[in-house]
């Protein structure tokens, strides 16, 4: 599983990415919750810089070469990945979704 904060400095927004892999999926499936928490309480992430606006993207991938490959790369190289095939189906709130900002700018 990989789970990141980014928080984009010229939006004044924080997305938390989370990615499922396939050992993460069977586990959940058997009833074995994912558990996300704060550096402060002992976790991997630290804390958002725009509590207010932030956004999760939760995605579920198989190819974890690629994935981490990606992960590597850069962040924008990331979501560009995860987001490779999303569709917007009437009633999904488009105007507020997140959208990758070009150019990049994380703090």
């Amino acid at each position: 599983m990989i789970a990141a904060v980014m928080n984009f400095t010229d939006q004044e927004r924080t997305v938390i990415v989370v990615v499922i892999e396939p050992e993460n999926l069977q586990r959940m499936s058997t009833g074995d919750p994912a558990t996300l928490e704060t550096e402060s309480l002992g976790g991997i992430l630290p804390p958002v810089l725009y509590p207010n606006n932030y956004a999760v993207l939760i995605a579920y991938e198989q190819d974890e070469v690629e994935l981490y490959k990606k992960a590597r790369e850069n962040p924008v190289a990331l979501l560009q990945y995860l987001e490779r095939g999303r569709r917007f189906l009437p009633g999904d709130g488009t105007e507020n979704a997140f959208k990758v900002p070009k150019p990049w700018k994380n703090s």
